[in-house]
């Protein structure tokens, strides 16, 4: 009785650890994406999603797209720990955002990243009264 308990405190003991982890993750990505804000008053910022949880991982990507539709800053975090924090997406700093829902190849952006960069596109583009699907 007393190892199934101790196996029992042990297993919510690694998933409060755990949750605890994802929170302070979660935390220090919000943080970056409001100096991501900060960096680009007036433009609107978007945070997309891509992949899938258990195969390959999943990546946010955060674009500031500005009133031309061309991609200002990019900031992006992937990985597989709680440990992962977030990092600038030099790769599509500039792009055109019909680009970025198009077929082009990024070097530098996985799968994943290329996946949330069309979410976070397609999310600016239902919002704030202005499409950024149209044709430019």
């Amino acid at each position: 009785m007393d190892s199934a308990l101790i196996l029992l405190a042990a297993v919510v003991a690694g998933w409060v650890v755990q949750a605890y982890l994802t929170y302070q993750q979660s935390v220090a990505f919000q943080q970056q994406v409001r100096a991501l804000r900060a960096r680009n008053p007036g433009t609107p910022v978007s945070i997309g999603i891509g992949g899938k949880r258990y195969r390959g991982g999943r990546a946010y990507v955060a674009l500031a797209v500005d009133e031309h539709r061309i991609v200002r800053d990019a900031l992006t975090i992937q990985g597989f720990t709680t440990f992962a924090r977030g990092k600038a997406c030099p790769a599509i700093v500039g792009a055109k955002a019909n680009q970025i829902l198009g077929d082009r190849a990024y070097p530098g952006l996985t799968r994943q990243q290329r996946e949330a960069a069309r979410q976070a596109v397609e999310l600016l583009g239902q919002g704030g009264g202005r499409q950024l699907t149209d044709a430019a």
